[in-house]
């Protein structure tokens, strides 16, 4: 029989707000759903540091860290100039199957490919046994 695996989600959010609630929502449901463990990771950029993001961006990292705090998330933060690579080691740290991302807005989209971000996460995940869903 196969054994059953223990789903854990990772929500993975920028400091975009409307996006990043978004995304802590739906993956808060699909944990619920699921009687899972879950988390939400930020990974700030050098060009995010605390003396470089504009204080509204911050605030509202804030107020949706919160948000998941009170859905039941445990809220991971890193330092990592390459996020894709963020993702993963936090992923393969915390034993995640499933990893949670907002849909990228399609100029967001070429930029995203654009700096292989994206690509990267793919290669990396299509080697692994962690899924991916794209929120719209």
């Amino acid at each position: 029989m196969p054994v059953s695996r223990r789903e854990k989600f990772l929500a993975c959010i920028s400091s975009n707000d409307q996006t990043a609630r978004h995304v802590i929502r739906k993956t808060a449901r699909l944990a619920s759903y699921y009687n899972s463990k879950w988390f939400v990771l930020y990974v700030q950029t050098p060009k995010e540091s605390q003396d470089k993001i504009a204080l509204d961006k911050q605030r509202h990292l804030i107020n949706n860290f919160k948000l998941a705090t009170e859905m039941g998330a445990e809220i991971i933060r890193v330092h990592n100039p390459k996020i894709s690579e963020a993702i993963i080691e936090v992923a393969e740290q915390k034993q995640i199957t499933t990893i949670c991302l907002g849909k990228p807005h399609i100029n967001l989209f070429r930029v995203i490919l654009a700096t292989n971000v994206f690509n990267n996460l793919l290669k990396k995940l299509s080697s692994s046994d962690i899924d991916l869903v794209i929120l719209s």
